[in-house]
Protein backbone atom coordinates (compact mmCIF):
# COMPACT_ATOMS: atom_id res chain seq x y z
CA UNK A 1 0.00 0.00 0.00
CA UNK A 2 1.31 3.46 -0.87
CA UNK A 3 0.76 4.75 2.66
CA UNK A 4 3.32 2.23 3.98
CA UNK A 5 6.03 4.40 2.48
CA UNK A 6 5.14 7.09 4.99
CA UNK A 7 4.83 4.81 8.02
CA UNK A 8 7.34 3.83 10.64
CA UNK A 9 8.74 7.21 11.61
CA UNK A 10 8.91 8.25 15.25
CA UNK A 11 7.43 11.52 16.50
CA UNK A 12 10.94 12.96 16.87
CA UNK A 13 11.97 11.91 13.36
CA UNK A 14 8.76 13.27 11.84
CA UNK A 15 9.27 16.57 13.65
CA UNK A 16 12.88 16.68 12.48
CA UNK A 17 11.90 16.00 8.86
CA UNK A 18 9.21 18.66 9.07
CA UNK A 19 11.69 21.19 10.47
CA UNK A 20 14.37 20.41 7.88
CA UNK A 21 11.99 20.51 4.93
CA UNK A 22 10.30 23.60 6.30
CA UNK A 23 13.57 25.45 6.80
CA UNK A 24 14.95 24.59 3.37
CA UNK A 25 11.73 25.64 1.72
CA UNK A 26 11.46 28.85 3.70
CA UNK A 27 14.94 29.91 2.59
CA UNK A 28 13.98 29.26 -1.02
CA UNK A 29 10.62 31.01 -0.59
CA UNK A 30 12.20 34.05 1.07
CA UNK A 31 14.76 34.49 -1.70
CA UNK A 32 12.11 34.19 -4.40
CA UNK A 33 9.71 36.47 -2.53
CA UNK A 34 12.29 39.25 -2.32
CA UNK A 35 13.29 38.83 -5.96
CA UNK A 36 9.62 38.98 -7.03
CA UNK A 37 8.98 41.98 -4.81
CA UNK A 38 12.00 43.81 -6.27
CA UNK A 39 10.84 43.20 -9.84
CA UNK A 40 7.29 44.14 -8.79
CA UNK A 41 8.42 47.51 -7.41
CA UNK A 42 10.60 48.27 -10.41
CA UNK A 43 7.90 47.44 -12.98
CA UNK A 44 4.62 48.45 -11.30
CA UNK A 45 5.41 50.86 -8.45
CA UNK A 46 4.36 51.43 -4.85
CA UNK A 47 0.65 52.01 -5.57
CA UNK A 48 0.26 48.44 -6.81
CA UNK A 49 2.05 47.23 -3.68
CA UNK A 50 -0.56 49.04 -1.62
CA UNK A 51 -3.57 47.61 -3.42
CA UNK A 52 -1.98 44.14 -3.36
CA UNK A 53 -1.64 44.31 0.43
CA UNK A 54 -5.08 45.82 0.95
CA UNK A 55 -7.02 43.27 -1.10
CA UNK A 56 -5.10 40.38 0.45
CA UNK A 57 -6.25 41.57 3.87
CA UNK A 58 -9.85 42.15 2.76
CA UNK A 59 -10.01 38.55 1.52
CA UNK A 60 -8.52 37.41 4.81
CA UNK A 61 -11.47 39.05 6.53
CA UNK A 62 -13.92 37.28 4.21
CA UNK A 63 -12.25 33.93 4.89
CA UNK A 64 -13.70 34.11 8.40
CA UNK A 65 -16.38 31.92 6.86
CA UNK A 66 -13.98 28.99 7.33
CA UNK A 67 -15.16 28.94 10.96
CA UNK A 68 -12.08 27.01 12.14
CA UNK A 69 -13.12 23.69 10.59
CA UNK A 70 -9.49 22.97 9.66
CA UNK A 71 -8.29 23.11 13.28
CA UNK A 72 -11.30 21.28 14.71
CA UNK A 73 -11.11 18.44 12.17
CA UNK A 74 -7.32 18.10 12.63
CA UNK A 75 -7.80 17.72 16.38
CA UNK A 76 -10.42 15.00 15.87
CA UNK A 77 -8.29 13.09 13.36
CA UNK A 78 -5.38 12.42 15.74
CA UNK A 79 -7.07 9.60 17.67
CA UNK A 80 -8.72 7.66 14.79
CA UNK A 81 -5.48 7.81 12.81
CA UNK A 82 -3.54 6.26 15.70
CA UNK A 83 -6.28 3.62 16.10
CA UNK A 84 -6.55 3.10 12.31
CA UNK A 85 -10.28 3.71 12.57
CA UNK A 86 -10.81 4.33 8.85
CA UNK A 87 -14.57 4.57 9.12
CA UNK A 88 -14.29 7.51 11.53
CA UNK A 89 -11.57 9.15 9.42
CA UNK A 90 -13.73 8.92 6.29
CA UNK A 91 -16.76 10.33 8.12
CA UNK A 92 -14.71 13.33 9.26
CA UNK A 93 -13.32 13.92 5.77
CA UNK A 94 -16.78 13.70 4.15
CA UNK A 95 -18.00 16.30 6.61
CA UNK A 96 -14.94 18.46 5.97
CA UNK A 97 -15.42 18.23 2.18
CA UNK A 98 -19.02 19.43 2.42
CA UNK A 99 -18.07 22.21 4.82
CA UNK A 100 -15.29 23.51 2.54
CA UNK A 101 -17.58 23.59 -0.49
CA UNK A 102 -20.19 25.57 1.40
CA UNK A 103 -17.48 27.89 2.72
CA UNK A 104 -16.19 28.53 -0.81
CA UNK A 105 -19.64 29.53 -2.05
CA UNK A 106 -20.20 31.79 0.98
CA UNK A 107 -16.88 33.58 0.45
CA UNK A 108 -17.58 34.01 -3.28
CA UNK A 109 -21.01 35.54 -2.64
CA UNK A 110 -19.72 37.72 0.19
CA UNK A 111 -16.87 38.97 -1.98
CA UNK A 112 -19.17 39.89 -4.86
CA UNK A 113 -21.49 41.75 -2.49
CA UNK A 114 -18.47 43.59 -1.07
CA UNK A 115 -17.42 45.12 -4.41
CA UNK A 116 -19.58 48.30 -4.15
CA UNK A 117 -17.85 49.16 -0.85
CA UNK A 118 -14.30 49.07 -2.20
CA UNK A 119 -14.19 52.83 -2.77
CA UNK A 120 -14.71 53.46 0.93
CA UNK A 121 -11.61 51.46 1.85
CA UNK A 122 -9.24 53.41 -0.41
CA UNK A 123 -8.69 57.07 0.39
CA UNK A 124 -7.53 57.91 -3.15
CA UNK A 125 -9.90 55.50 -4.97
CA UNK A 126 -10.92 57.97 -7.71
CA UNK A 127 -7.31 58.52 -8.72
CA UNK A 128 -6.64 54.82 -9.38
CA UNK A 129 -8.00 54.98 -12.94
CA UNK A 130 -5.46 57.69 -13.75
CA UNK A 131 -2.60 55.25 -13.12
CA UNK A 132 -4.32 52.35 -14.89
CA UNK A 133 -5.57 50.36 -11.88
CA UNK A 134 -8.92 48.61 -12.33
CA UNK A 135 -9.70 47.97 -8.65
CA UNK A 136 -12.81 45.86 -9.30
CA UNK A 137 -11.11 43.46 -11.74
CA UNK A 138 -8.11 43.08 -9.44
CA UNK A 139 -10.37 42.36 -6.46
CA UNK A 140 -12.30 39.70 -8.42
CA UNK A 141 -9.05 37.92 -9.32
CA UNK A 142 -8.02 37.96 -5.65
CA UNK A 143 -11.46 36.62 -4.75
CA UNK A 144 -11.31 33.74 -7.26
CA UNK A 145 -7.85 32.74 -6.00
CA UNK A 146 -9.13 32.70 -2.42
CA UNK A 147 -12.24 30.69 -3.28
CA UNK A 148 -10.23 28.14 -5.29
CA UNK A 149 -8.64 26.99 -2.03
CA UNK A 150 -11.99 25.66 -0.87
CA UNK A 151 -13.36 24.30 -4.14
CA UNK A 152 -10.39 22.38 -5.59
CA UNK A 153 -10.03 19.47 -3.16
CA UNK A 154 -7.85 21.40 -0.68
CA UNK A 155 -9.58 19.60 2.19
CA UNK A 156 -7.62 16.42 1.36
CA UNK A 157 -4.28 17.93 2.38
CA UNK A 158 -5.37 17.83 6.04
CA UNK A 159 -4.44 14.14 6.21
CA UNK A 160 -0.75 14.98 5.81
CA UNK A 161 -0.96 17.46 8.68
CA UNK A 162 -2.72 15.00 10.98
CA UNK A 163 -0.20 12.26 10.12
CA UNK A 164 2.81 14.50 10.87
CA UNK A 165 3.82 14.42 7.17
CA UNK A 166 3.93 18.15 6.49
CA UNK A 167 7.18 17.70 4.60
CA UNK A 168 5.23 16.09 1.74
CA UNK A 169 3.17 19.26 1.33
CA UNK A 170 6.34 21.32 1.73
CA UNK A 171 8.07 19.66 -1.21
CA UNK A 172 5.08 20.34 -3.46
CA UNK A 173 4.90 23.88 -2.18
CA UNK A 174 8.56 24.54 -2.92
CA UNK A 175 8.33 23.25 -6.48
CA UNK A 176 5.21 25.34 -7.10
CA UNK A 177 6.80 28.39 -5.46
CA UNK A 178 9.92 28.11 -7.59
CA UNK A 179 7.99 27.63 -10.82
CA UNK A 180 5.33 30.26 -10.15
CA UNK A 181 7.90 32.82 -9.02
CA UNK A 182 9.87 32.40 -12.22
CA UNK A 183 6.68 32.80 -14.26
CA UNK A 184 5.66 35.86 -12.24
CA UNK A 185 9.05 37.52 -12.75
CA UNK A 186 9.00 36.84 -16.49
CA UNK A 187 5.40 38.08 -16.69
CA UNK A 188 6.25 41.33 -14.93
CA UNK A 189 9.33 41.95 -17.07
CA UNK A 190 7.51 41.26 -20.37
CA UNK A 191 4.00 42.62 -19.78
CA UNK A 192 4.40 44.99 -16.77
CA UNK A 193 0.75 44.19 -16.11
CA UNK A 194 -0.70 43.44 -12.67
CA UNK A 195 -3.72 41.56 -14.07
CA UNK A 196 -1.56 39.06 -15.96
CA UNK A 197 0.58 38.68 -12.84
CA UNK A 198 -2.51 37.76 -10.78
CA UNK A 199 -3.73 35.28 -13.40
CA UNK A 200 -0.39 33.47 -13.15
CA UNK A 201 -0.75 33.37 -9.34
CA UNK A 202 -4.29 31.99 -9.66
CA UNK A 203 -3.22 29.22 -12.04
CA UNK A 204 -0.46 27.96 -9.76
CA UNK A 205 -2.66 28.18 -6.65
CA UNK A 206 -5.20 25.86 -8.27
CA UNK A 207 -2.44 23.57 -9.55
CA UNK A 208 -0.95 23.22 -6.06
CA UNK A 209 -4.32 22.24 -4.57
CA UNK A 210 -4.88 19.63 -7.26
CA UNK A 211 -1.42 18.08 -6.79
CA UNK A 212 -1.83 17.95 -3.00
CA UNK A 213 -5.20 16.26 -3.39
CA UNK A 214 -3.79 13.69 -5.81
CA UNK A 215 -0.92 12.88 -3.43
CA UNK A 216 -3.30 12.49 -0.49
CA UNK A 217 -5.41 10.02 -2.45
CA UNK A 218 -2.27 8.16 -3.57
CA UNK A 219 -0.66 7.77 -0.13
CA UNK A 220 -3.86 7.32 1.89
CA UNK A 221 -6.42 5.67 -0.45
CA UNK A 222 -8.14 3.99 2.52
CA UNK A 223 -9.12 7.42 3.86
CA UNK A 224 -11.02 8.37 0.72
CA UNK A 225 -12.78 5.11 -0.08
CA UNK A 226 -16.11 6.65 0.92
CA UNK A 227 -18.98 4.30 1.76
CA UNK A 228 -21.68 6.72 2.87
CA UNK A 229 -19.98 7.31 6.24
CA UNK A 230 -21.50 10.11 8.28
CA UNK A 231 -20.87 11.66 11.66
CA UNK A 232 -23.67 11.03 14.11
CA UNK A 233 -25.79 13.88 15.43
CA UNK A 234 -23.90 14.15 18.71
CA UNK A 235 -20.49 14.37 16.97
CA UNK A 236 -21.74 17.01 14.55
CA UNK A 237 -23.11 19.02 17.45
CA UNK A 238 -19.82 18.89 19.33
CA UNK A 239 -17.90 19.76 16.18
CA UNK A 240 -20.06 22.80 15.54
CA UNK A 241 -19.56 23.93 19.13
CA UNK A 242 -15.79 23.79 18.68
CA UNK A 243 -16.01 25.52 15.30
CA UNK A 244 -18.13 28.32 16.75
CA UNK A 245 -15.52 28.94 19.43
CA UNK A 246 -12.69 28.72 16.89
CA UNK A 247 -14.55 31.14 14.65
CA UNK A 248 -14.47 33.71 17.43
CA UNK A 249 -10.73 33.13 17.92
CA UNK A 250 -10.21 33.45 14.20
CA UNK A 251 -12.02 36.79 14.20
CA UNK A 252 -9.44 38.08 16.63
CA UNK A 253 -6.46 36.68 14.69
CA UNK A 254 -7.63 38.03 11.34
CA UNK A 255 -8.80 41.38 12.66
CA UNK A 256 -5.42 41.91 14.33
CA UNK A 257 -3.61 40.87 11.15
CA UNK A 258 -5.79 42.38 8.44
CA UNK A 259 -7.16 45.65 9.80
CA UNK A 260 -3.80 47.44 9.79
CA UNK A 261 -3.71 47.84 6.00
CA UNK A 262 -7.45 48.56 5.82
CA UNK A 263 -7.23 51.37 8.41
CA UNK A 264 -4.09 52.78 6.78
CA UNK A 265 -5.67 52.71 3.31
CA UNK A 266 -8.86 54.42 4.52
CA UNK A 267 -7.18 57.12 6.64
CA UNK A 268 -3.67 57.62 5.22
CA UNK A 269 -3.62 56.26 1.64
CA UNK A 270 -2.27 53.45 -0.54
CA UNK A 271 1.28 54.83 -0.62
CA UNK A 272 1.88 54.20 3.08
CA UNK A 273 0.27 50.75 2.69
CA UNK A 274 2.77 50.01 -0.08
CA UNK A 275 5.73 51.14 2.04
CA UNK A 276 4.50 49.20 5.06
CA UNK A 277 4.03 46.07 2.93
CA UNK A 278 7.81 45.93 2.39
CA UNK A 279 8.28 45.64 6.15
CA UNK A 280 5.56 43.00 6.21
CA UNK A 281 7.51 40.97 3.65
CA UNK A 282 10.50 41.05 6.00
CA UNK A 283 8.24 40.31 9.00
CA UNK A 284 6.59 37.39 7.20
CA UNK A 285 9.93 35.98 6.05
CA UNK A 286 11.42 36.01 9.54
CA UNK A 287 8.29 34.76 11.31
CA UNK A 288 7.82 32.10 8.60
CA UNK A 289 11.27 30.62 9.30
CA UNK A 290 10.68 30.72 13.07
CA UNK A 291 7.18 29.27 12.76
CA UNK A 292 8.64 26.08 11.29
CA UNK A 293 9.53 24.80 14.76
CA UNK A 294 5.95 25.15 16.04
CA UNK A 295 4.35 23.79 12.91
CA UNK A 296 6.68 20.80 12.77
CA UNK A 297 5.97 19.61 16.34
CA UNK A 298 2.23 20.31 16.42
CA UNK A 299 1.04 16.81 15.54
CA UNK A 300 3.61 15.30 17.93
CA UNK A 301 2.29 17.63 20.63
CA UNK A 302 -1.20 16.36 19.85
CA UNK A 303 -0.06 12.84 20.71
CA UNK A 304 1.71 13.97 23.89
CA UNK A 305 -1.26 15.99 25.13
CA UNK A 306 -3.54 12.99 24.67
CA UNK A 307 -1.79 11.51 27.75
CA UNK A 308 -2.54 12.33 31.39
CA UNK A 309 1.01 13.18 32.46
CA UNK A 310 0.51 16.82 33.51
CA UNK A 311 4.12 17.25 34.67
CA UNK A 312 5.52 16.15 31.32
CA UNK A 313 3.06 18.33 29.40
CA UNK A 314 3.82 21.42 31.47
CA UNK A 315 7.57 20.90 31.12
CA UNK A 316 7.14 20.66 27.34
CA UNK A 317 5.15 23.92 27.47
CA UNK A 318 8.04 25.57 29.33
CA UNK A 319 10.53 24.22 26.79
CA UNK A 320 8.49 25.66 23.91
CA UNK A 321 8.18 28.96 25.79
CA UNK A 322 11.96 29.18 26.15
CA UNK A 323 12.42 28.31 22.47
CA UNK A 324 10.02 31.15 21.66
CA UNK A 325 12.02 33.63 23.73
CA UNK A 326 15.34 32.51 22.27
CA UNK A 327 14.25 32.50 18.62
CA UNK A 328 11.64 35.25 18.42
CA UNK A 329 13.46 37.44 20.96
CA UNK A 330 16.70 37.39 18.99
CA UNK A 331 14.84 38.02 15.73
CA UNK A 332 12.80 40.85 17.29
CA UNK A 333 15.95 42.69 18.35
CA UNK A 334 17.52 42.28 14.91
CA UNK A 335 14.36 43.52 13.16
CA UNK A 336 14.02 46.52 15.50
CA UNK A 337 17.64 47.58 15.01
CA UNK A 338 18.54 46.80 11.38
CA UNK A 339 15.28 46.50 9.37
CA UNK A 340 15.62 50.01 7.91
CA UNK A 341 19.18 49.29 6.84
CA UNK A 342 17.93 46.11 5.19
CA UNK A 343 15.26 48.06 3.25
CA UNK A 344 17.91 50.58 2.13
CA UNK A 345 20.18 47.80 0.84
CA UNK A 346 17.28 46.03 -0.82
CA UNK A 347 15.27 48.72 -2.63
CA UNK A 348 16.47 52.14 -1.44
CA UNK A 349 16.11 54.71 1.34
CA UNK A 350 12.96 56.21 -0.24
CA UNK A 351 11.06 53.05 0.76
CA UNK A 352 11.90 53.26 4.48
CA UNK A 353 9.70 54.44 7.35
CA UNK A 354 11.62 55.95 10.32
CA UNK A 355 11.56 54.83 13.94
CA UNK A 356 9.57 53.94 15.96
CA UNK A 357 8.01 51.69 13.26
CA UNK A 358 10.92 49.18 13.13
CA UNK A 359 10.91 48.98 16.94
CA UNK A 360 7.15 48.35 17.01
CA UNK A 361 7.45 45.68 14.32
CA UNK A 362 10.17 43.98 16.38
CA UNK A 363 7.92 44.00 19.46
CA UNK A 364 5.04 42.65 17.37
CA UNK A 365 7.29 39.81 16.15
CA UNK A 366 8.07 38.77 19.74
CA UNK A 367 4.37 38.89 20.66
CA UNK A 368 3.58 36.81 17.57
CA UNK A 369 5.82 34.03 18.84
CA UNK A 370 4.43 34.10 22.37
CA UNK A 371 0.88 34.12 21.02
CA UNK A 372 1.67 31.20 18.72
CA UNK A 373 2.97 29.10 21.61
CA UNK A 374 -0.18 29.73 23.66
CA UNK A 375 -2.46 29.06 20.67
CA UNK A 376 -0.73 25.77 19.89
CA UNK A 377 -1.28 24.53 23.45
CA UNK A 378 -4.98 25.47 23.16
CA UNK A 379 -5.35 23.59 19.89
CA UNK A 380 -3.63 20.34 20.89
CA UNK A 381 -5.55 20.37 24.18
CA UNK A 382 -8.87 20.83 22.40
CA UNK A 383 -9.59 24.05 24.33
CA UNK A 384 -11.91 25.80 21.90
CA UNK A 385 -15.02 26.83 23.84
CA UNK A 386 -13.53 28.15 27.08
CA UNK A 387 -13.33 31.96 27.34
CA UNK A 388 -14.75 32.27 23.83
CA UNK A 389 -15.63 35.95 24.40
CA UNK A 390 -11.97 36.95 24.84
CA UNK A 391 -11.22 37.28 21.09
CA UNK A 392 -14.31 39.46 20.59
CA UNK A 393 -13.07 41.97 23.15
CA UNK A 394 -9.57 41.81 21.67
CA UNK A 395 -10.90 42.55 18.19
CA UNK A 396 -12.89 45.53 19.44
CA UNK A 397 -9.84 46.91 21.25
CA UNK A 398 -7.76 46.52 18.09
CA UNK A 399 -10.20 48.22 15.72
CA UNK A 400 -11.14 51.10 18.05
CA UNK A 401 -7.59 51.83 19.23
CA UNK A 402 -6.17 51.64 15.68
CA UNK A 403 -8.79 54.01 14.26
CA UNK A 404 -8.24 56.47 17.13
CA UNK A 405 -4.44 56.31 17.27
CA UNK A 406 -3.93 56.54 13.48
CA UNK A 407 -5.29 60.09 13.73
CA UNK A 408 -2.36 61.09 15.99
CA UNK A 409 0.56 58.77 15.17
CA UNK A 410 -0.24 57.61 11.62
CA UNK A 411 1.12 54.13 10.95
CA UNK A 412 2.75 53.82 14.39
CA UNK A 413 -0.65 54.37 15.99
CA UNK A 414 -2.10 51.45 14.04
CA UNK A 415 0.67 49.09 15.21
CA UNK A 416 0.28 50.27 18.81
CA UNK A 417 -3.44 49.49 18.56
CA UNK A 418 -2.63 45.95 17.42
CA UNK A 419 -0.15 45.50 20.28
CA UNK A 420 -2.66 46.71 22.88
CA UNK A 421 -5.19 44.16 21.65
CA UNK A 422 -2.58 41.39 21.68
CA UNK A 423 -1.57 42.18 25.26
CA UNK A 424 -5.14 41.87 26.48
CA UNK A 425 -6.40 39.09 24.25
CA UNK A 426 -3.38 36.80 24.40
CA UNK A 427 -1.13 37.59 27.32
CA UNK A 428 -3.65 38.45 30.02
CA UNK A 429 -6.44 35.91 29.42
CA UNK A 430 -4.98 32.99 27.42
CA UNK A 431 -2.47 31.87 30.09
CA UNK A 432 -5.32 31.70 32.63
CA UNK A 433 -7.36 29.45 30.31
CA UNK A 434 -4.42 27.18 29.52
CA UNK A 435 -3.30 26.77 33.13
CA UNK A 436 -6.84 25.95 34.20
CA UNK A 437 -7.97 23.58 31.44
CA UNK A 438 -4.77 22.20 29.88
CA UNK A 439 -2.71 21.78 33.03
CA UNK A 440 -5.39 21.56 35.74
CA UNK A 441 -3.66 24.35 37.68
CA UNK A 442 -0.47 22.26 37.94
CA UNK A 443 1.28 25.61 38.51
CA UNK A 444 -0.12 29.04 39.28
CA UNK A 445 -0.57 31.28 36.26
CA UNK A 446 1.40 33.96 38.11
CA UNK A 447 4.45 31.71 37.66
CA UNK A 448 4.07 32.06 33.86
CA UNK A 449 3.53 35.84 34.05
CA UNK A 450 6.57 36.44 36.27
CA UNK A 451 8.85 34.24 34.19
CA UNK A 452 7.90 35.96 30.93
CA UNK A 453 8.17 39.44 32.44
CA UNK A 454 11.76 38.59 33.39
CA UNK A 455 12.38 37.34 29.86
CA UNK A 456 10.96 40.52 28.31
CA UNK A 457 13.02 42.78 30.59
CA UNK A 458 16.17 40.87 29.64
CA UNK A 459 15.29 41.22 25.96
CA UNK A 460 14.68 44.93 26.41
CA UNK A 461 18.13 45.41 27.95
CA UNK A 462 19.78 43.42 25.18
CA UNK A 463 17.88 45.36 22.56
CA UNK A 464 18.88 48.74 24.00
CA UNK A 465 22.53 47.67 24.23
CA UNK A 466 22.47 46.47 20.61
CA UNK A 467 20.86 49.69 19.36
CA UNK A 468 23.34 51.85 21.31
CA UNK A 469 26.39 49.98 20.03
CA UNK A 470 25.13 50.13 16.44
CA UNK A 471 24.61 53.90 16.74
CA UNK A 472 28.31 54.28 17.63
CA UNK A 473 29.54 52.33 14.60
CA UNK A 474 28.46 53.92 11.31
CA UNK A 475 29.69 53.12 7.79
CA UNK A 476 29.06 55.00 4.58
CA UNK A 477 28.52 51.74 2.73
CA UNK A 478 24.94 50.70 3.57
CA UNK A 479 25.52 46.99 2.90
CA UNK A 480 28.59 46.89 5.17
CA UNK A 481 26.69 48.81 7.84
CA UNK A 482 23.79 46.35 7.71
CA UNK A 483 25.96 43.23 8.12
CA UNK A 484 28.12 44.73 10.88
CA UNK A 485 25.08 45.89 12.84
CA UNK A 486 23.38 42.51 12.36
CA UNK A 487 26.48 40.76 13.74
CA UNK A 488 26.56 43.17 16.70
CA UNK A 489 22.93 42.30 17.52
CA UNK A 490 23.62 38.57 17.36
CA UNK A 491 26.81 38.84 19.43
CA UNK A 492 24.97 40.87 22.06
CA UNK A 493 22.09 38.45 22.35
CA UNK A 494 23.20 34.86 21.73
CA UNK A 495 26.16 34.61 24.20
CA UNK A 496 24.15 36.49 26.84
CA UNK A 497 21.25 34.07 26.41
CA UNK A 498 23.61 31.17 26.94
CA UNK A 499 25.08 32.48 30.20
CA UNK A 500 21.67 33.49 31.59
CA UNK A 501 19.69 30.38 30.68
CA UNK A 502 22.32 27.60 30.65
CA UNK A 503 21.36 26.29 34.12
CA UNK A 504 17.62 26.08 33.46
CA UNK A 505 16.18 22.59 33.06
CA UNK A 506 14.49 23.60 29.81
CA UNK A 507 17.81 24.77 28.36
CA UNK A 508 19.58 21.56 29.46
CA UNK A 509 16.80 19.53 27.82
CA UNK A 510 17.16 21.47 24.55
CA UNK A 511 20.95 21.09 24.63
CA UNK A 512 20.69 17.32 25.12
CA UNK A 513 18.25 17.01 22.21
CA UNK A 514 20.50 19.07 19.92
CA UNK A 515 23.55 17.02 20.89
CA UNK A 516 21.63 13.83 20.17
CA UNK A 517 20.65 15.09 16.72
CA UNK A 518 24.25 16.11 15.99
CA UNK A 519 25.59 12.72 17.09
CA UNK A 520 23.02 10.88 14.94
CA UNK A 521 24.10 12.77 11.83
CA UNK A 522 27.85 12.46 12.35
Amino acid sequence: MASDMLKGYSRTKNSLLNIMSGFAGQVLTIILRFVCRTVFIQTLGVAYLGINGLFSDVLSMLSLAELGFDTAISYRLYKPIVEENYKKIRALLVFFRLAYRIIGVVILCSGLLFIPFLRYLIKDYDSLKDIGINAVLIFILFLVQNVSTYLFFAYKSIVFKANQKLYVLDVVGYVITLTSSLFQIVTLLIFENFTVYLIVMLFFAILQNLINARLATHYYPQYFDYKNEKLDKKERKELFKDCTALFVYKINNIVMKATDNIVLSAFVGLTIVGLYSNYLVLFTAVSGVLHITFRAVKASMGNLFASDDIEKKYFFFEVMNLITILLYGTAAICVAVVSNEFIICWIGEQYTIPQPLPLLIGIELLFTGLKLNLAQIRHVSGIFKQMWFRPVIGSLINVVSSVVLVQFWSISGVIVGTLLAAIFANFVVDPVVIHKYSFNRYKAVSYYYCKNMKYIIILGLFGFASYYLCSLIIFENSLLSFFVHLIICLLCVIPAFYFIFRNRNEFKYLSSKLLKVVNVHK
